[in-house]
């Protein structure tokens, strides 16, 4: 398995309105079956969301990818997200 770290931020510097449950919710809602994830966990302060993406087995560059576009999917999809981007990405640590 692979954690992917993907830092959201919000320009406002808003705190996500609507919990982590929620969030993580919309999250999967944004991944598709052969994307590999098997859990996403998240961390949110104000002005930034840390999210973790568990992937099954795959290379880094392709654990990073998967991530990436998850959470792209879901910033496009909830309008809670709209005012967020990407801040950055710790590609693929492997784990057991």
């Amino acid at each position: 398995m692979r954690l992917t770290l993907i830092t959201i931020s919000s320009q406002a510097g808003t705190m996500f309105d609507g919990g982590a449950a929620r969030l993580v919710d919309t999250l999967w809602a944004a991944v598709r079956a052969e994307d590999g994830v098997e859990h996403i966990s998240v961390r949110a302060v104000r002005g930034r969301v840390d999210i973790g993406v568990f992937s099954v087995s795959m290379d880094q560059v392709m654990a990073r990818t998967v991530a990436r576009d998850v959470v792209e999917r879901a910033l496009v999809m909830s309008p809670q997200l709209r005012q967020w981007s990407v801040a950055g990405t710790v590609p693929g640590l492997a784990g057991t």
